[in-house]
């Protein structure tokens, strides 16, 4: 038997389903009047289906984005093709105060929206149906794990970073050199650290005070990560000293780059907070990664090379008098 054949045929069956549907849906003709306005609508917008079928959707609507959204339904109209609109490319479609509007942040109700043609018996379209979806749940849900795991990237980063510099800290350091020399030996690319000191460091301090020596860790930190290529890794290994991690580069090139470091800050005029002005000059001592060489035999070459450096007058660079490997 042919259940369908035995309803009344005086039953409004689309209405039926209409008022069923958690989801909105929206009819209109070419000429953008309503036809149809379910339930949900109802309920989202609080204006009855009787006050607003044979309008204009825009008359009635005008906050719509009606470029937009004529530019869809038309599309729909004459290629017969649905689209299809994410809250994440756009929000909301109609301004819905969301359900849960208490338990959220978002002012209106986030919408997934599709948009297809309705055809007629005998297969003209005649006009377009517009399907919103309440996924406030979703969204919110969303943005709420965005916001965690944000906050557990940036507390990552921040556990990473010397809190007065501004750059890597001794631990990122350590954890970093070793990451860089697997890498060098695994893809058979050169690797060199180098060991910076401020020169005099403690007459600084003796003469501008703690808030002095401050602020120029501070500017120094600043400006050697400037000029820094994106692969190079700066940290303040301790005191006034810091570390320096130069990957993809050889003893040949690394003399040109810390020398342009050293000059930089040669030249450097620092604004101090009690109003005086200082110059500072820095120490380097570099070495290469070596076959078999672990990261602290690394960082004691370089500390070594520092220490010459220091003692053959300062503002100068040396590099460790251990000899390059030569592969053949």
């Amino acid at each position: 038997m042919n259940v369908a054949s035995e309803l009344p045929s005086e039953f409004d069956f689309s209405r039926v389903v209409c008022d069923l549907m958690t989801v909105g849906m929206v009819v209109v003709d070419r000429r953008f009047s309503i036809v149809i306005w379910s339930r949900f609508m109802e309920l989202n917008s609080g204006v009855r289906a009787e006050h607003l079928v044979g309008k204009n959707l825009f008359d009635a609507f005008p906050e719509l984005n009606r470029n937009w959204l004529e530019k869809k339904i038309k599309s729909s109209l004459v290629l017969k093709t649905t689209s299809f609109s994410s809250w994440q490319q756009r929000p909301y479609l109609f301004r819905f105060k969301p359900a849960n509007a208490e338990m959220g942040e978002a002012d209106f109700m986030h919408q997934n929206a599709s948009i297809y043609p309705v055809y007629d018996s005998s297969g003209a379209v005649q006009g377009a149906c517009i399907a919103i979806q309440d996924v406030s749940d979703l969204a919110e849900a969303k943005v709420m794990l965005d916001n965690t795991m944000e906050q557990a990237l940036s507390l990552e980063e921040s556990s990473h970073r010397d809190a007065l510099t501004g750059v890597y800290n001794r631990r990122f350091f350590d954890e970093q050199i070793t990451r860089e020399i697997l890498n060098a030996r695994r893809y058979n690319w050169p690797m060199v650290v180098a060991m910076i000191d401020v020169d005099h460091f403690k007459r600084i301090n003796d003469s501008f005070g703690h808030p002095g020596g401050d602020e120029v860790l501070r500017r120094l930190g600043a400006l050697l990560g400037g000029m820094l290529r994106s692969s190079d890794t700066l940290s303040r290994y301790g005191g006034e000293e810091f570390a320096l991690i130069l990957s993809h580069i050889d003893r040949m090139a690394a003399p040109g780059l810390l020398e342009r470091l050293r000059v930089a800050v040669e030249r450097m005029v620092i604004d101090l907070p009690d109003g005086r002005q200082t110059q500072i000059t820095i120490s380097m001592g570099a070495a290469q990664l070596q076959d078999g060489q672990a990261p602290g035999q690394l960082v004691s070459r370089a500390d070594e090379a520092l220490y010459a450096a220091k003692h053959g007058g300062r503002n100068r660079i040396e590099f460790s008098l251990e000899p390059v490997a030569v592969k053949v």
